[in-house]
């Protein structure tokens, strides 16, 4: 099976960037294709290459409007919202199935 492919974008604290990339690289499940800090290169990156995760930096919890157009196109992108210095997260889905909720439930509510 072929690792996760992850695009960081727009996380404002160069800091953070480094610990999300440092933990999404030490697990051989996940790679880290490209880190941006500008939200509009996201459609042509998206489309040049394929992308699983996108981890985004984000000041509420309110996803981006280009975000949201993105899952529109691609159905399958899972996007990671770090809210302020990364100590919270959301997590958007498009398409869920309920099968994906009890999973997404299970597995992060025993943490």
């Amino acid at each position: 099976m072929r690792p996760l492919h992850c695009l960081i974008a727009d996380i404002p604290q160069a800091v953070l960037v480094d610990i999300v990339q440092r933990v999404a690289e030490e697990s051989e499940n996940i790679k880290v294709v490209d880190r941006v800090s500008d939200l509009s290169q996201l459609p042509v990156i998206l489309a040049s290459q394929p992308i699983d995760v996108l981890i985004i930096g984000m000041k509420k919890f309110m996803l981006p409007q280009i975000c949201t157009d993105m899952m529109e196109k691609f159905s399958n992108l899972l996007v990671v919202g770090l809210v302020n210095d990364g100590r919270k997260a959301a997590i958007y889905l498009n398409e869920i199935s309920s099968g994906e909720v009890a999973d997404i439930i299970n597995m992060l509510g025993r943490r």
